[in-house]
């Protein structure tokens, strides 16, 4: 809802009876970032996809207007403006059969002012096959693929006519990017340009890992210091309006300007915080509401990221127990029985962190991606990466290569013997390296960098005042293989800028439609325990439904009774029992030439939306180890 008053620095909703606070900023001095090795995960989360990528659906399309890239800043700013008080979105097409549109609002909601300044918001769309004064009209549903800062538009532009199979083609198939990102305005962008910013990236990416060094944690202190000042500085005027409240705020005027005053919405990973404040600061205007990978919202507001990796032991252990049934010719890593697996696997990994492996060049011609060093930071982030997407690529049945799985397996084999150049080839595109065009120009598109990512969830997040022993102890307490890869909070400890409008709970309510929550028996990094953690705050509005696999969120892994619960509920409004398991079709292990993953039982119906669950599924896949080889490269600083 709307303010009800100010008092002082904090406005007040009505929230079901209760009252939501979100706060006014106040600034704190700021420390902490990340490591450039630690990007290629942070890459993963915040941009799942290559928000650039040619291969985009319609990437580069044939329209009215000639040949046209819609990648640019130059093509959006040829998209009329429309304004949130107009109650409508003027779209034009791009990206082959879709259409996108560019949509102002109060960039600070607590002063709102006629005369602006004003956040646009980039939106692209898959429109419904129905017109919308048409009876069998459905309205928009709004996506985000997590992040913080992943791109609702990359998302809908590649994938959104698969979700439009899945869900029904009488809906509006919706993303748009949140504040920060992509093509929303105005840009946060810290470096002035792609020199200064692999400059940093550079220094970072000899990093050590937390638990590597007396040191390391100190370190990367002191190195976060230099960049909040750089973000506080240079950012000044748009960190602080980049909330998810803000966001929450702006899917509700997206949904009015529609016609329509109650949100339809799925969000994976970090959408499932966005989707759950949402509920919590509107609960009156839900229509129908998907979270899916859940955060704990507790943890996540209090920046806390202690509960993320509960979980991500289990699906290493499906990995080892699938490569025994898989057997030698699948499985470099193949043993008798799991547990052999597993210290033969850890046994690689701790000879890492005592002995690296030389890379070196091959010939004089070779590049600066040709030659380097794999070491335990390395192979520790490629296995993390592995578990978001575990399974085979439903995109390619009957693929004529192995599986990532069976790849991986064999990669590893290899860095056992002493070798490791086959796993390098794999990285090695994806890995920080500096090219020097003098003279080009600056790229026409706006720069990605993951201090988006940074800079919403610190500013959601509340102060720390952690002392560097404190910091430590809180690594140590997460009791994960994984904890060296995710000190989310140390990066955020004392962070500079606090944003202006800022959801500090109630987390739950009732709303005017139950939410469906959607959790992994094995997600990496949204445990299970964090989608009931969330359903109890909707406790009299929300049902679960597990879906019995690793991988992070549904979309890992193909299940026919997921796909259906999913298209059941927005379609019907029906929701799944109470404790509801649904058992998966997925496999890590396959040989290319096994055939195809389509089952011959499926109905045709069936076959339809297993393929548009696939399309759906390479959100958070790459042609190798969860995007390490084609889809990191533009976003390592």
């Amino acid at each position: 809802m709307y303010p009800l008053r100010e008092k002082g620095k904090r406005a007040d909703y009505e929230v079901g009876g209760t009252q939501t606070t979100v706060g006014k900023a106040h600034r704190a001095s700021g420390l902490f970032l990340l490591g450039a090795r630690i990007l290629l995960v942070l890459a993963v989360v915040a941009l799942s996809f290559d928000y650039f990528s040619d291969n985009a659906s319609g990437g580069h399309k044939e329209s009215t207007h000639g040949e046209v890239n819609e990648n640019t800043v130059e093509f959006w700013n040829t998209i009329p403006v429309s304004w949130y008080k107009h109650n409508d979105i003027v779209w034009k097409d791009c990206y082959g059969e879709k259409q996108c549109a560019r949509f102002s609002v109060p960039l600070d909601y607590l002063n709102e002012n006629a005369d602006g300044p004003w956040a646009t918001i980039a939106l692209v769309r898959v429109p419904a096959k129905v017109p919308p004064e048409s009876p069998a009209y459905r309205g928009p549903i709004l996506f985000n693929p997590g992040g913080p800062g992943g791109s609702g538009v990359a998302l809908i532009a590649q994938f959104g006519s698969g979700l439009q199979r899945i869900i029904g083609e009488d809906f509006d198939i919706v993303g748009f990017d949140p504040r920060g990102v992509g093509f929303t305005t105005p840009y946060l962008s810290i470096f002035k340009d792609d020199g200064e910013g692999m400059a940093w990236s550079l220094r970072e990416s000899a990093a050590p890992l937390w638990n590597s060094s007396s040191d390391a944690i100190p370190r990367l202190h002191a190195r976060s210091t230099v960049l909040n000042t750089l973000i506080g500085d240079r950012a000044a005027g748009v960190v602080d309006y980049v909330s998810t409240a803000s966001v929450a705020r702006d899917m509700l005027e997206i949904t009015k300007a529609h016609g329509r005053d109650k949100l339809q919405y799925w969000g994976f990973s970090y959408g499932s915080v966005l989707g759950a404040t949402y509920a919590a600061m509107f609960p009156n205007n839900v229509e129908r509401l998907i979270i899916d990978g859940v955060m704990d919202t507790r943890n996540y507001y209090t920046t806390l990221w202690s509960q993320n990796l509960v979980d991500t032991e289990k699906g290493l252990d499906m990995f080892f127990e699938e490569c025994v049934a898989a057997g030698p010719d699948l499985c470099g890593l193949y043993e008798s029985n799991a547990q052999k697996v597993k210290a033969r696997f850890n046994g690689i990994i701790e000879n890492l962190k005592r002995r690296p492996l030389a890379v070196p060049a091959s010939d004089r011609d070779s590049t600066s991606l040709d030659y380097g060093v794999i070491d335990y930071a390395i192979v520790k982030n490629i296995v993390f990466l592995f578990l978001y997407n575990p399974y085979v690529n439903l995109l390619y049945p009957g693929q004529s290569e192995s599986s990532a799985a069976s790849r991986l397996s064999f990669h590893l084999s290899e860095v056992e013997k002493g070798n490791g150049l086959s796993l390098w080839n794999v990285i090695k595109s994806g890995l920080p390296h500096f090219e020097c065009h003098c003279g080009s120009e600056s790229p026409e598109s706006p720069l990605l960098t993951p201090l988006t990512t940074l800079s919403i969830m610190c500013g959601d997040g509340e102060a720390i005042r952690d002392t560097i022993d404190e910091l430590e102890d809180h690594m140590y307490e997460m009791n994960s293989t994984f904890a060296d890869l995710w000190p989310w909070r140390v990066r955020c400890s004392n962070w500079k800028v606090r944003p202006q409008y800022r959801f500090t709970g109630p987390y739950g309510g009732n709303t005017s439609f139950p939410l469906l929550i959607i959790g992994n028996a094995a997600d990496p990094v949204t445990p299970l325990a964090s989608a009931h953690s969330v359903g109890h705050d909707f406790k009299n509005s929300s049902v679960v439904l597990t879906q019995n696999s690793a991988g992070h969120c549904s979309i890992a892994a193909l299940s026919i009774c997921t796909i259906k619960a999913i298209q059941v509920y927005f379609r019907n409004g029906e929701l799944p029992k109470p404790g509801t398991v649904c058992e998966t079709e997925a496999k890590m292990f396959m040989d290319g030439g096994s055939g195809t993953l389509l089952n011959s039982s499926y109905t045709a119906e069936e076959q339809n939306l297993v393929e548009a669950w696939g399309e759906l599924g390479a959100v958070f896949s790459g042609s190798d180890f969860g995007l390490v080889k084609s889809h990191l490269k533009k976003f390592v600083y």
